[in-house]
């Protein structure tokens, strides 16, 4: 009779387990939420922020000569993110974050080149230009010390950037150099999420 019942149970709790949802199950698929609570936001370069606002970095046509070894760079090109608006609040710091995700090396810490035919061994890499001495911006992760400008009375800010080409490997091959990232402004650290690109040519 006991034999009977421990069978019973053992074949309810099976029966059971088929029917509970496991959930050490595969992923196939991920939603991403994004938005802001602010009530403070500013124009980026003269544009409202959003997926539209571009930057545009032009770092020039460089022979492949130029990368005599692995970690050597082109001139780097300065550019800047400047802040305006009426909607800008004097006083308050912005800084912004760098997307760790898309075309970011998480090896190297610099941008992968995209399209259909981009140079072999060649990445970009983004400087912060607030010092004296630019100091390189390791993608794909946060940064300790981002680069933090104060809105001035004039309801302006500039954060200053540079970037430029680096080799990766000993041998460089010729094509297009060619990436983007985004990017999100964030005032008095709330962050805005607006999507802003920045696109290196």
């Amino acid at each position: 009779m006991k034999r009977k019942t421990l069978l019973s149970m053992a074949t309810s709790g099976l029966m059971l387990a088929a029917l509970i949802p496991s959930f050490a199950q595969a992923t196939d698929g991920v939603v991403k939420f994004s938005g802001s609570i602010s009530d403070t936001t500013c124009d980026i370069n003269g544009k409202a922020p959003g997926e539209g606002n571009e930057t545009n970095v032009e770092l020039g046509t460089i022979n492949p000569s130029v990368f005599s070894e692995i970690g050597k760079t082109s001139t780097l090109k300065p550019f800047v993110l400047q802040l305006s608006g009426a909607s800008c609040t004097a006083g308050k710091s912005v800084s912004i974050e760098f997307d760790q995700l898309g075309n970011v090396d998480p090896a190297s810490g610099n941008l992968k080149l995209i399209g259909s035919k981009p140079a072999r061994g060649v990445q970009i890499q983004i400087y912060n230009d607030h010092g004296t001495t630019p100091a390189k911006i390791v993608l794909g992760q946060a940064e300790a010390a981002p680069q933090v400008a104060t809105i001035s009375t004039e309801k302006t800010a500039t954060l200053k950037y540079q970037a430029a080409y680096v080799s990766t490997e000993a041998s460089v091959g010729a094509g297009s150099g060619v990436s983007y990232i985004r990017y999100t402004l964030a005032v008095s650290y709330t962050h805005l999420r607006a999507h802003e690109t920045l696109r290196y040519l």
